[in-house]
């Protein structure tokens, strides 16, 4: 789903009302959470509920209202695996070639050359200049797609554990998961 803020050339980065970017979670406030969600896992494997279309709609609604450049944590929590097809269209939004592009921008992944990651510099991602992205137009896959509320065979989104591991950061996840407890009659502890 595509975030579209500003626009194409909207250069504002957008802050909170005091001037400054949302601040880091508390050390262990993930943990809280975490344990939660894991619960929550727990009720709806033991209420039998395996789809969860009611989430996505839950999710895909709050996206829609939601300005992603009042966060931006994911792009400075994530890692962002590319693809050549993705680095072809960085390259092409940056003007250059492919092989300067994943010189400057990306990394091998770790053990496996055959992966490339995006870089990033300051705990975030290298394109993020303020709160916009700097190749909103051209940015990778997982971005366009992020925070991946549509359910299928090989998304996050079809995957209940991984949509509570990102709601520690993504607001989207976290409002829609606490909506979706609620409808689901879930009662934490």
């Amino acid at each position: 789903m595509e975030h579209d803020p500003g626009g194409p050339g909207d250069s504002r980065a957008s802050r909170q009302a005091d001037g400054s970017t949302p601040a880091a979670p508390r050390p262990g406030a993930e943990t809280a959470r975490q344990a939660d969600y894991t619960g929550f896992r727990r009720y709806l494997k033991t209420h039998h509920r395996r789809t969860h279309e009611r989430l996505y709609t839950i999710a895909r609604e709050i996206e829609r209202r939601t300005d992603c450049r009042a966060c931006v944590r994911c792009c400075r929590e994530t890692v962002v695996e590319v693809t050549s097809e993705d680095i072809e269209r960085i390259a092409r939004t940056l003007g250059l070639g492919v092989d300067e592009t994943r010189r400057r921008y990306t990394t091998p992944e770790p053990g496996d050359l055959r992966h490339w990651l995006l870089r990033n510099e300051h705990d975030a991602c290298i394109f993020l200049e303020g709160n916009l992205c700097s190749i909103y137009d051209g940015r990778p896959g997982p971005c366009r797609d992020f925070p991946h509320v549509t359910g299928g065979a090989h998304t996050l989104g079809s995957r209940i554990e991984s949509i509570c591991r990102h709601a520690e950061f993504c607001p989207i996840l976290e409002q829609a998961l606490d909506a979706y407890e609620h409808a689901c009659g879930y009662a934490r502890r």
